[in-house]
């Protein structure tokens, strides 16, 4: 029985664990937190639990493709789902403004609004319904194993959503707002830029605001991100997987340009016939290789390639039912506010807050869990960190400003706050390593194609958000494609089960 040892117990560690089990080859995973999920995870405290990943996880709908992965891996057994109909709802001083995921009923009530912009609002329905049979295409093969026909026939299922990215990629909320004629759709739309901490267009453009509102099948799973991560591990060590904590790799063990194990940073060697890092990009191709394996494509992506950005996350533990600020039927509720949030220096002029009332597991019965959530750049909070002081008064600031920017909302909240945590980019680079704090790898990395193999580099492979296989969806593919990718190396047909 070939050994495999994975890198990192995220998503797609834990996925690539699990699909390795069903094939028969003994895998150990590393990782070096106390818990599974990587970046997909949530916390405690005073009682209430804070998520600090999934907003709506793909394929929770039995109709929707990546479905039948979740059930392979046991990830949504006996959990209840719960789905959202509106994406934001945008409250403006003096109206109330709520953009609908579905595309005919959100055409209906735009129209109710704005008559004269009935031609754009046709035309937002109808970018919806490309993005929802995009993201409705059946689960493709890995891509080391596509043929040309299969490329063909991809591509051909992707010239819809091609087209859109060509009309609308470039195209920033303020810009598109401008081209309908109702003053307060135009308010409304630029009302939905979720950051401006960058000027990525990626970011503030109208395909984000797009991307957010296309998530009709797509649910939040009971529990929220650690609890998955939780069922998949179950999964995993329930078919006979290692998973060993407080383990640290530091180094890939390389003879003869082949990968033979791992050396721990204890100072363990631990040997393999495989190697999995479904840890951070940077790290394992710089760090725990050396840079010894890379062309030019990878050296370029991680000296000039921009990355998602990192995020500042506020939670807030209230002991009250939180429906007056934050509509929990909503991913996210959006305020214009009357003075900016500084976060490292940038100002934010809108505050966007989730409420997870909709999940009883997440604050005690009658009180309620908030997350407010800013972009925010890594670079600048390396060096706020660099003064332990310095950086505590700024999560302070921070915290400060959301609390007297709720209270303006809704006075008298403050003394309704039980609990208050702030994570930043420098929270997420602790606890799972990953570079710049970036939840999704390169901006860029649909287009970038990375391999997951490293050029050179025998018996080793790579999977998760460095390699294209972006959100947590996309990580539980990755994990997947890649032991199906060595089945076929072996000649072994590839096997999936379910629980």
């Amino acid at each position: 029985m070939k050994k495999i040892i994975i890198i990192g117990g995220g998503i797609s560690g834990l996925s690539a664990g699990c699909y390795a089990r069903m094939n028969g080859y003994d895998a150990s995973i590393f990782e070096m937190h106390t818990l599974p999920g990587g970046l997909c995870t949530s916390w405690t405290r005073n009682g209430y639990t804070f998520d600090g990943s999934i907003h709506w996880l793909e394929g929770t709908s039995p109709a929707h493709p990546f479905n039948d992965i979740w059930r392979e891996l046991g990830a949504l057994d006996h959990k209840m789902i719960y789905y959202k109909d509106m994406s934001y709802k945008i409250h403006l001083k003096e109206h109330v403004i709520t953009l609908f995921n579905d595309p005919d009923r959100l055409k209906e009530y735009l129209c109710g609004i704005a008559p004269e912009d009935r031609d754009m609002i046709d035309e937002l329905g109808d970018s919806l319904r490309v993005f929802y049979k995009f993201q409705d295409m059946p689960l493709s093969k890995p891509k080391e194993l596509s043929t040309i026909f299969d490329k063909m026939r991809d591509v051909m299922s992707y010239l819809p959503a091609v087209r859109l990215f060509q009309q609308y990629g470039k195209v920033s909320v303020e810009e598109y707002a401008g081209r309908f004629k109702n003053p307060i759709l135009r308010e409304a739309l630029c009302s939905t830029i979720e950051t401006t901490s960058t000027d990525s267009d990626t970011i503030n453009g109208i395909v984000g605001v797009l991307f957010v509102m296309a998530t009709r099948g797509s649910g939040f799973p009971e529990g929220g991100s650690l609890n998955l991560a939780r069922s998949i591990e179950k999964r995993y060590t329930g078919l006979g997987g290692k998973i060993h904590y407080r383990c640290k790799v530091k180094k890939i063990l390389v003879e003869n340009d082949t990968a033979v194990g791992v050396l721990l940073e204890d100072g363990r060697e631990e040997t393999a016939d495989i190697v999995i890092s479904a840890s951070d990009g940077y790290s394992t191709i710089f760090k725990m290789l050396s840079g010894r394996y890379v062309n030019k494509k990878i050296k370029h992506c991680y000296e000039n390639e921009a990355v998602t950005p990192s995020t500042v996350q506020v939670s807030i533990g209230l002991d009250m039912d939180a429906y007056c600020i934050a509509d929990p039927h909503a991913i996210f509720n959006m305020y214009p506010l009357k003075r900016p949030i500084m976060v490292a220096g940038k100002a934010n002029n809108i505050i966007r807050i989730k409420n997870y009332s909709f999940d009883p597991s997440f604050a005690p019965k009658g009180k309620s869990t908030l997350l407010i959530i800013f972009g925010s750049d890594a670079a600048s909070w390396e060096e706020i960190y660099a003064d332990r002081e310095r950086y505590g008064e700024e999560k302070e600031k921070i915290a400060e400003a959301v609390i007297s920017s709720l209270e303006e909302i809704k006075p008298g909240i403050r003394h309704k706050i039980e609990a208050v945590d702030v994570t930043t980019p420098m929270t997420y680079m602790r606890y799972t390593n990953t570079w710049k704090g970036s939840p999704m790898g390169f901006t860029k990395n649909f287009l970038l194609n990375l391999p997951r193999r490293l050029p050179g580099l025998k018996n080793f492979f790579m999977v998760g958000q460095w390699v294209g296989d972006m959100g947590v969806s996309g990580a539980a593919k990755s994990g997947r494609d890649i032991v199906q990718l060595i089945c076929t190396h072996d000649k072994k047909m590839f096997i999936t089960t379910r629980p």
